[in-house]
């Protein structure tokens, strides 16, 4: 008798814990249209049989039968089929996947492989395990969901961590708090989702949901409110306030600012002229009532923010 044995070592084991949300099988017929759109969500496409292509952001990614395509949570894509060899496909959706990978947007494309029949036979069964509900079922398509994941980051070469709700969250807080202490930094979405381990397409939607806005318009609401302090309390010029909250262009500061607030940053000067004038002591800085015609009205909104 002749045996063989294999142990595991402990440091190598892995610690999964995306979830598998959905399965589908799709194919393009008659006159079928695509739209570019994007989920909160990984994807995992198994290209069953047909020719066409994905157009991933600004990338088109050419696909044919057996190849595999995995899409990360919140990249625009959409699917373009040829008509003679209309496409066939199964998606998973994934949710919690981030894959680290150099490319933006985030991507895989895995060719057809030796490997493909095992991979569409993983697909398979995890479409027959949804269908069917069986006892464990839902146990049984993460195991072969892992077995997918594991095989594309080894055949690629990349690795993937772990997104959850609660950490991106606190990510999210964390670029706030960031943008509040730097906003006279230049600071890029780039380089925001740099710092905390987020890929920018993710970023901007999960700081949208916690935030309602984006964070580069996060960014110039803050700016832009410190602008406004400074026009309404110091003497200094508009082109030396707009270099110092972090605008690089004065002409894009006022355009931001009449945007924002409807009213131009030489309205506030104006406003903050007048409030000192030659005589500034405490007991003396009411307006004189014959040089109140002087000075143009402010808009309600300055009379309500003095």
């Amino acid at each position: 008798m002749s045996n063989r044995k294999f142990n595991l070592d402990n440091e190598v084991q892995p610690e999964i814990h995306f979830r598998l949300l959905s399965i589908s099988a799709s194919k393009f017929e008659n006159d079928w249209t695509s739209f570019p759109h994007s989920h909160h969500f990984t994807e995992i496409f198994f290209i069953k049989e047909g020719t066409g292509h994905m157009q991933i952001e600004n990338e088109s990614v050419p696909v044919s039968s057996n190849s595999l395509v995995v899409i990360g949570a919140q990249v625009t894509h959409t699917e373009f089929s040829d008509p003679k060899n209309p496409l066939d496909y199964y998606v998973l959706g994934v949710e919690g996947l981030k894959l680290n990978t150099d490319k933006e947007p985030e991507y895989i494309h895995v060719p057809a492989s030796a490997n493909s029949p095992f991979i569409r036979q993983c697909f398979e069964n995890i479409l027959r395990e949804m269908h069917n509900k069986q006892d464990r079922y839902a146990e049984i398509c993460q195991h072969y969901l892992d077995i997918l994941i594991l095989y594309f980051c080894r055949k690629d070469h990349v690795s993937y961590e772990v997104v959850d709700a609660q950490n991106s969250s606190h990510e999210c807080h964390k670029v706030k708090r960031f943008i509040e202490h730097n906003y006279q930094s230049m600071i890029s979405l780039d380089s925001l989702a740099e710092n905390c381990s987020l890929s920018k397409y993710y970023l901007s939607h999960r700081f949208a949901e916690l935030y309602g806005k984006s964070p580069i318009a996060y960014l110039n609401e803050v700016r832009l409110a410190s602008a406004r302090d400074l026009l309404l309390t110091t003497n200094h010029s508009i082109e030396e306030i707009a270099g110092c909250i972090g605008f690089s262009s004065t002409s894009y500061f006022s355009q931001s600012f009449q945007k924002n607030f409807h009213e131009s940053p030489q309205q506030d000067m104006t406003i903050f002229h007048f409030l000192h004038k030659k005589d500034r002591s405490p007991a003396n800085r009411s307006v004189p009532e014959e040089a109140a015609s002087e000075i143009p009205m402010p808009p309600l909104s300055i009379m309500i923010f003095i």
